[in-house]
This record gives structure tokens, sequence and C-alpha cells, in this order.
């Protein structure tokens, strides 16, 4: 395996799509996805945009190296870290709102982002060869000039 944090991120991801996401609600990871898609198209900024954040880490994920893959994750990070300020969620056929709070689906969600951010911030300098660099190795040792033998 060439990326072993950029698929550490990926597992916790999928992980966290089956675990419930809030304590005082019923939801799983699945659903949240579901009623973030909503949430955005109602503009209800404090639930949509952290659904905005999976597309991101999506992106991210799909991306090698470079600073453009290490910017959409730190944004995507940043519109994750917006889900820590819900406190209430509507309840299903009615406008009453249900006190909620973090339980472990959410919270190794959260995780997933941050061990995308680690790979993509620090994917060049972890032992992992980049193709880049193996081609410019390659390259610098068919060009480096043979020693010619004198002939005394």
């Amino acid at each position: 395996m060439r990326h072993p944090l950029r698929w550490i991120a990926f597992w916790t991801y999928v992980l966290a799509l089956f675990l419930p996401v809030f304590i005082g609600s019923d939801l799983k990871g699945y659903h949240v996805i579901l009623i973030g898609v909503i949430a955005f198209v109602d503009l209800q900024w404090i639930l949509g945009l952290p659904w905005l954040a999976n597309l991101g880490f999506i992106l991210a994920f799909r991306q090698h190296g470079g600073l453009p893959r290490t910017i959409v994750i730190l944004v995507s990070l940043a519109m994750a870290s917006l889900v820590w300020g819900i406190h209430f969620l509507p309840q299903e056929g009615t406008e009453e709102l249900i006190g909620v709070s973090p339980d472990w689906g959410l919270r190794i969600w959260y995780a997933a982002f941050v061990i995308l951010a680690l790979d993509a911030i620090l994917g060049g300098k972890a032992g992992i060869p980049r193709r880049s660099t193996q081609r410019q190795k390659k390259k610098d040792k068919q060009e480096a000039p043979r020693e010619e033998v004198l002939e005394s």
C-alpha cells in the first residue's frame, strides 16, 4: 500500500457512516449525509456546511499530493469543525427541536478528516516515495557524467 494514512482515513470514514452520530437521536452517519443535503439546499448553514465537507473529503482522497490537495482538506476540516456547534436537531414531522450531543460516529467521522489532513501535510515527508521523485532520481542517474577511464 503506497499511502497507508489515506486508506486509514477512508476506512475510518466508512466506519463512521454506520455508527450513531448524536446522543439523543438514533441517526446513523448515512442518515446524516442524506439530511445534510436537505439542510444545505434549505440554507441551514450549520447543518449544510459539515455536509459539504464530505465532498471535500472525497475530492482530497482522490487527489494525489500537492498544495491543492492540502488546501482542499484543510478547508474541508474547517467546515467539518462546524459540526461541533450542532446542539439541536429538528424532530421528524414537527417543528420541535431535540437536544443532541456528539456520539462516537461523529467523533470518528471528524477523526477521518484529521487523518487525511495529516496525510496531505506529511505525505511527502512520511517516507513514502513519490513517483516524480523516483523519476527525477532516474533522470539524474542517466544524465550524470560518465567517468572515462584514462589509459596511461
